[in-house]
């Protein structure tokens, strides 16, 4: 009865294997081990989408079927086949996980943190100007969201259509690549206000790097360096804040007032039965009445950083929002893909690129400054037929603007130069009228993109080798 038993787990458990990578693979693409032990660790599975929960449910059941089936088989085998089919489903485990699998890569053996690493914790600050012309700042993290929609196959139309009419040429900051360590939600996030990537960046750093384990404990990001010059710090996402640790995260470095899924249901908003929580035209519009219901006098008040990520072009497809100029043939029929992916991308760029001109139409008397970017690619090219296939796969979508108190764009011009999430730190902290010493224009791995003689980005010196 035991050695019945023992075959009949470790049976299940080679088959939970294959499902899961086959599961992973089918709706998330490739990820690496930290991606996933990130999630696992910091917890708030449970607040992801109920669509994903029902598709992994469907593969559970049938694995569990299909290990009952092949008990039943197995049972019936002379010896030697039942050898061949333990020998086939081990060996299909070890290629399903190393399909789905893969392991970041250490361009050398060089000690990164070690030789670049600037500890914003450790400079001297200072604003450039006094705090009462210090930018109000709004910075978007849209999920998912490529460069490559911006870029259409000859005769389409662009994916995210306001959004690139909105970032004319000199919005450009430059070319956005994704580095391994910032290529789901959190590592993007971590990585453009922290200046450092979710994993370890050397081989000799990887005893150091323990902090990041609890998103970088005890260390500096942008949002600190803000609260401490005397920003004030939201942060408004439409998912849980419980979800990998975003809320720990945001509260640990200084954000002060944090809006997710449960405190938008607290303030008796309807939120969808699928999907990740408030969604991306509703979520705007909580956003923007945060922001003018402020009504206090502009240069009265402290300067505002006000921090959002959306939620709609979420893996593994995104999610439909009824109102947002969906088709109703769309909404009544959400197992096309491809539509409903394209669909939530039209909300999105339509919902950010609204809240964007709103903003910096505030001739209020005080600076504006606007950063939109993609947190990462989308882990599956689910539209890469509608894209311009020159475009490089790790591209990520980023604009940004620069206005004065009159309402009057000043957004200098930029050398076109290829960046990672690293060197938002840097670039925001220097476009918001922060200077520091030593070590000017450089914080974390990043160097900030408004002084181009201060030397070559990670991504310049390093090149394509420390692509994902």
């Amino acid at each position: 009865m035991a050695s019945r038993l023992l075959r009949g787990g470790a049976l299940l458990a080679l088959l939970s294997v294959l499902a899961t990578c086959w599961f992973l693979h089918r709706y998330f693409g490739s990820l690496t081990p930290q991606q996933v032990l990130v999630h696992l660790v910091q917890g708030g599975l449970d607040q992801a989408d109920p669509a994903v929960w029902r598709r992994a449910a469907r593969y559970a059941l049938v694995t569990v079927l299909l290990a009952v089936a092949l008990g039943w088989l197995m049972a019936r085998l002379a010896v030697h086949w039942r050898r061949l089919l333990w020998g086939a489903l081990a060996a299909g485990a070890v290629v399903s996980v190393g399909a789905t699998l893969h392991d970041p890569c250490d361009p050398s053996e060089a000690d990164l943190l070690a030789e670049r690493y600037v500890d914003p914790g450790r400079v001297r600050l200072q604003q450039a100007s006094g705090l009462a012309d210090a930018p109000d700042l709004l910075i978007v993290f849209v999920e998912s969201l490529d460069e490559a929609y911006a870029h259409p196959r000859s005769g389409r139309p662009p994916l995210v259509p306001e959004l690139v009419v909105w970032r004319q040429p000199q919005r450009q900051p430059g070319q956005l690549r994704m580095l391994d360590g910032a290529h789901w939600t959190m590592g993007g996030m971590f990585a453009a206000l922290c200046g450092l990537h979710l994993q370890p960046v050397g081989l000799v750093s990887r005893g150091d790097y323990e902090r990041t384990g609890a998103f970088f404990a005890g260390g500096t990001c942008l949002t600190d360096l803000l609260a401490a010059q005397g920003w004030e710090l939201s942060f408004h996402g439409g998912s849980s804040l419980a979800f990998a640790g975003k809320g720990r995260f945001l509260s640990d470095h200084a954000v002060a007032r944090r809006f997710g899924r449960e405190q938008w249901r607290e303030r008796g908003l309807a939120l969808p039965a699928s999907g990740w929580g408030l969604q991306d035209h509703q979520l705007v519009q909580q956003v923007w009445s945060d922001i003018d219901g402020d009504r206090r006098p502009a240069r009265a008040r402290p300067p505002q950083a006000h921090l959002m990520l959306t939620v709609n072009t979420h893996a593994p497809f995104g999610n439909l929002e009824p109102g947002c100029g969906t088709p109703t043939q769309a909404l009544d029929d959400d197992d096309d893909d491809e539509a409903t992916l394209r669909a939530a991308l039209r909300c999105t760029d339509a919902s950010v690129a609204a809240l964007v001109q709103r903003f910096t139409a505030r001739a209020d008397g005080r600076p504006k400054l606007v950063w939109v970017m993609g947190d990462h690619v989308m882990p599956r090219a689910v539209l890469a037929d509608e894209t311009d296939p020159a475009q490089p796969r790790q591209g990520v979508f980023a604009a940004w603007a620069l206005f004065d108190g009159q309402g009057r764009e000043v957004t200098p011009a930029l050398q076109p130069r290829a960046f990672s999430h690293v060197d938002v730190l840097p670039t925001l902290a220097e476009a918001a009228g922060l200077r520091w010493q030593p070590h000017a224009h450089r914080l974390g791995l990043g160097v900030s993109l408004l002084a181009p003689d201060a030397g070559g980005t990670l991504l310049e010196q390093q090149g394509s080798v420390w692509l994902e």
